[in-house]
């Protein structure tokens, strides 16, 4: 017998916050991020302590350091990206069909995607999860956004166990138990 979960709407809805973090700060570093006043964002909150020390740390960096290591961890290391999709099907058909689908999704509750964005950039699918806009009936159609992060953060935490301690894959790990806290066991 298989292990069903499906979505809280609930948790989800009260994980919006934590989401919309987790895109800022996975995101390409920029002056804005230096900003965001994480404990605020996240008052009343329990079990984000990790978020906020990672993120902390992180705007204790200077902006353009922070940029270079965000290159060299995501832009100029050939196993380690954040298209999700990519770890399972390379630049395959299957990848574009994936790639559609998620553009779907996204329309189907209300968001759009800015023309330079792929739809399995994991930024963009965290920013969706914080914005859009669903109700339990709706709410399992999610399920496909969640395995494709699911599968890619796996992925990204695999192939980057030389980068373990790094903030930026600190910020993987909080996302997968991010998704895990909105899952329910059937």
């Amino acid at each position: 017998m298989t292990n069903a979960k499906t979505i809280d709407v609930n948790k989800l809805n009260e994980c919006r916050p934590v989401f919309s973090l987790l895109s800022q700060f996975i995101e390409f570093p920029n002056e804005e991020l230096m900003t965001v006043n994480v404990k605020k964002e996240l008052s009343g909150f329990s079990h984000v302590e990790d978020l906020i020390a990672t993120a902390e740390e992180m705007q204790n960096i200077p902006l353009q350091t922070l940029q270079e290591h965000y290159s060299t961890i995501f832009e100029l290391n050939k196993r380690i990206t954040l298209y999700s999709t990519y770890y399972r099907f390379q630049d395959s058909r299957e990848r574009g069909t994936a790639l559609a689908k998620l553009k779907m999704l996204y329309e189907m509750f209300g968001v759009e995607l800015e023309s330079s964005e792929m739809a399995d950039y994991l930024p963009a699918m965290l920013e969706f999860l914080s914005i859009g806009e669903w109700d339990q009936e709706r709410i399992n159609d999610l399920q496909f956004l969640i395995d494709v992060i699911e599968d890619g953060t796996y992925e990204i935490l695999k192939q980057a166990d030389e980068y373990a301690d790094d903030y930026y894959i600190k910020l993987i790990v909080i996302t997968r138990d991010s998704l895990k806290s909105v899952l329910i066991n059937k």
